[in-house]
């Protein structure tokens, strides 16, 4: 059953949700990193922008409700590989949002 966008199954387990938020990051980065480039393309305020206003609210939405099932190993690994992902392809260096393998300094 979903009810204000969060998956709940009968053992309050809410994978499918984590597995939904997971992969709904992923898709958003991947986009992210596909339009910002060294020398054209989205620019690295606009990036922190969308990053703090779209993927942080996405993975975060609900979470005292479904915090507890994040005790569960596989549960935490998705979430875990989600934010690596984001980690790796868009980069926080000096408050400036850069795209992997783009030196800030």
């Amino acid at each position: 059953m979903k009810y204000l966008g969060i998956h709940f199954d009968s053992r309050h387990l809410f994978y499918k949700h984590i597995e939904q938020v997971a992969e709904k990051s992923r898709t958003l980065t991947y986009m992210l990193n596909r339009t910002a480039k060294l020398h054209w393309g989205l620019g690295h305020k606009f990036l922190k922008t969308v990053c703090e206003g779209a993927i942080v609210p996405l993975m975060t939405y609900g979470a005292p409700v479904w915090e507890g099932a994040i005790t569960k190993h596989k549960y935490l690994q998705k979430l875990q590989s989600a934010q690596r992902l984001i980690n790796t392809n868009i980069h926080v260096i000096g408050g400036q949002m850069w795209p992997a393998g783009q030196a800030g300094y």
